[in-house]
């Protein structure tokens, strides 16, 4: 009897641990993680922001560069050889400002200098 009793308390130790778990919070999406100022639209500036975020966050090796595995994660990979202006295999700053300029320019349908979450949803 008193084995059994100790094993059951055991058993609902474990449980309450497993239940008592915090969970963490979603990640922001990514219009909320541009959207910087919080005013419900994203700008050229908060846009060029995330994109360098991004860039820096997704340089696992931190070579200044995106190879195409690092770059997966971050764009659709059907672009990395359009956004590949030099086709080495890889995309720099500079590539990826060209495109984001023009991307920026498609996501502000209304051209009023942001991209608010209506616009983004636009495929």
């Amino acid at each position: 009897m008193t084995r059994t009793a100790l094993v059951f308390a055991l058993t609902m130790a474990l449980c309450a641990s497993a239940a008592a778990q915090v969970v963490p919070d979603a990640p922001p999406d990514r219009f909320s993680a541009a959207d910087t100022n919080h005013d419900g639209r994203v700008d050229r500036g908060e846009y060029d922001g995330f994109v360098q975020e991004l860039v820096l966050l997704n340089d696992a090796d931190h070579d200044g560069k995106l190879s195409r595995s690092e770059a997966s994660s971050a764009i659709d990979p059907g672009k990395f050889k359009m956004i590949d202006a030099n086709g080495d295999g890889y995309l720099v700053i500079e590539e990826i400002d060209v495109y984001t300029g023009s991307d920026f320019a498609v996501l502000d349908a209304n051209k009023d200098g942001a991209v608010d979450r209506a616009e983004s949803a636009r495929k």
